[in-house]
């Protein structure tokens, strides 16, 4: 019996592609849901060895998605596809539990392939994502917001007041006036909108690609190598990417 996948795509013409190309190597599709909702009801009706998540859903977060399929089921990898210019959103979806990130226009897309090395313990990061983890990590950690000003900072960022935040966080609303004030002064901000956007650009907010990811394709070829040990091209998924415990970013 082959792999048993639950392919999670929206698109009905991307849905056949992947169904045709899986197939042909042999995978069993055991559920084709279209949405989030229908994703996590499918994982737990049919128990696949491996979940394919689109990013872009039509009912909400696939990072909130991708981390109910990892806490129901933590042996179960996660294998995210995105759209070119979603290469900031790597870090939400590792942090949720995603082993693998790729990008459709690669030129060498070979799902089958990466969820082999999947399934046999690897992590794959498409090159261009990788580099923008990397320097999203290190942005991150220069910045030094404590976890509860990075909440404070996303909830900001998704329109709510102070009263609202302090009521989802169950903090005053000086509390919450703190925490910005002390957000804004790491971020070199001035009010809660540059700090919003200079932590969306740090990727500390999932949704809004940083400026520049272009400009890391070189240092891609540095960061992410083959599985013969030499440096992959730009386009390559065939890869063993840099261990995703070194790529987390580190808790305070």
């Amino acid at each position: 019996m082959g792999t048993r996948v639950l392919l999670v795509e929206p698109n009905r013409i991307v849905r056949q592609g992947l169904r045709v190309e899986l197939s042909r190597s042999g995978a069993e599709i055991v559920a084709e849901p279209a949405t989030g909702a229908e994703a996590i009801a499918a994982a737990g009706e049919h128990g696949p060895d491996i979940v394919v998540l689109d990013l872009n859903l039509p009912d909400g977060s696939a990072t909130e998605v991708c981390a109910t399929l990892a806490r129901e089921d933590p042996a179960r990898p996660v294998i995210v596809l995105a759209d070119p210019g979603d290469e900031a959103a790597v870090g939400a979806v590792v942090e949720c539990g995603a082993r693998a990130y790729l990008l459709k226009d690669a030129e060498d897309f070979d799902l089958a392939d990466v969820i082999s090395r999947v399934l046999a313990g690897e992590s794959v990061i498409d090159p261009r994502a990788a580099a923008v983890l990397i320097d999203s990590r290190r942005s991150a950690e220069d910045a030094k917001l404590t976890a509860q000003e990075l909440k404070v900072v996303r909830l900001a960022a998704d329109g709510l007041t102070n009263p609202e935040i302090g009521s989802r966080l169950f903090l005053s609303r000086h509390t919450v006036k703190e925490y910005l004030s002390h957000a804004m002064r790491k971020l070199d901000a001035t009010n809660r909108i540059e700090a919003v956007r200079k932590a969306t650009q740090l990727g500390l907010i999932e949704g809004v690609a940083q400026p520049g990811a272009g400009e890391h394709s070189a240092q891609a070829e540095v960061l992410v190598y083959n599985a013969s040990g030499g440096p992959g091209d730009n386009s390559d998924l065939k890869v063993t990417p840099l261990k995703i415990d070194e790529l987390r970013p580190k808790r305070r």
